[in-house]
């Protein structure tokens, strides 16, 4: 994989555009990554990632591209209502919001597009694999990078409470419900209960303070963080 030069201006036009833009697309993209869009704003590479985007896609594909998905969003659908060409930048921006780098496309798609780069894969920055959402998934952290203290080895790490996508709506109480990309008509963000959130749960409306420690966590009189809370 190989690190893309900035050739097509996009560091220099992002001064140039509204503020609202970047949260814009921060707020379409927590339906294709699966994470609360203070998530995505806290990696840091919203803007680099949008700027890569387009500079792989091309400023006019890339426009509609987001229009096309925008619309889906709207109508309540996934990254399926989309044609072939932009079903595969859906893809590749998830691929990269969790990996930080840009895949290869299918190259009926690359054709399609007309891209004027190489269909290689590159990585959007080094900054990128560290921030990349896919450790994040299973409280895990990038190899080199972010060590995640000393002894955490010996913690295990939290199992998930859901096993499925249907597993998550029948604890949402939304087993019912038709589906609706990113459950945003569905249930308030709010209402979810913080460990079915992404992320690192302790991180979460737990004051340090709370946090239980590891010998009183193996015992049966452990206090909750919900019962420590004044």
């Amino acid at each position: 994989m190989t690190v893309p030069a900035a050739a097509d201006g996009t560091a220099d036009r992002a001064a140039d555009e509204p503020a609202d833009e970047l949260a814009d697309f921060i707020t379409h993209c927590v339906p294709l990554t699966g994470f609360a869009a203070f998530d995505l704003y806290a990696t840091g590479m919203a803007r680099l990632y949008l700027d890569t985007a387009r500079g792989q896609v091309g400023d006019a594909q890339f426009t509609k591209f987001w229009a096309a998905w925008k619309e889906a969003v709207a109508q309540g659908k996934g990254p399926q209502a989309l044609d072939l060409p932009h079903r595969e930048v859906a893809r590749a921006l998830i691929y990269l919001w969790y990996t930080g780098a840009w895949p290869r496309l299918a190259p009926v798609a690359h054709a399609t597009l007309r891209r004027e780069v190489a269909n290689t894969e590159s990585v959007a920055s080094p900054s990128a694999y560290v921030e990349g959402l896919v450790w994040r998934t299973f409280h895990g952290h990038p190899a080199g990078a972010k060590p995640p203290g000393f002894g955490t080895w010996a913690v295990k790490p939290p199992a998930p409470t859901w096993q499925s996508l249907d597993g998550l709506r029948t604890d949402l109480d939304l087993a019912d419900v038709p589906y609706r990309t990113g459950l945003a008509a569905e249930v308030a963000p709010d209402a979810i209960p913080d460990e079915l959130i992404p992320g690192h749960r302790l991180s979460r409306h737990i004051p340090p303070s709370a946090v239980p420690t590891a010998a009183a966590a193996g015992s049966e009189a452990a206090t909750t963080p919900e019962e420590a809370t004044p």
